[in-house]
């Protein structure tokens, strides 16, 4: 089962990208890095936030958009 902190990371990528995307950046992101969803942390948003917030930052086009979105995933990270 997955964390409430992972479901909070997926929701901030849909907000930002649509459900259709959203999901899928996460999961393929923390795959890539043998990350689970269901031990998912702060800490471990700290290793893939680079990966999360490039990726998730092609579907963006504002800037301003980007710069919020990569604001609120570092937050989240602490």
């Amino acid at each position: 089962m997955a964390t409430i902190f992972y479901k909070d990371v997926v929701s901030a990528v849909v907000a930002a990208v649509g459900a259709e995307k959203g999901p899928g950046i996460v999961e393929r992101q923390l795959q890539s890095k043998g990350i689970s969803p269901d031990k998912f942390d702060a800490s471990q948003l700290q290793g893939v936030l680079v990966a999360i917030c490039s990726a998730t930052k092609l579907y963006i086009s504002d800037p301003a958009k980007k710069a919020g979105f990569e604001a609120k995933l570092r937050a989240m990270a602490g």
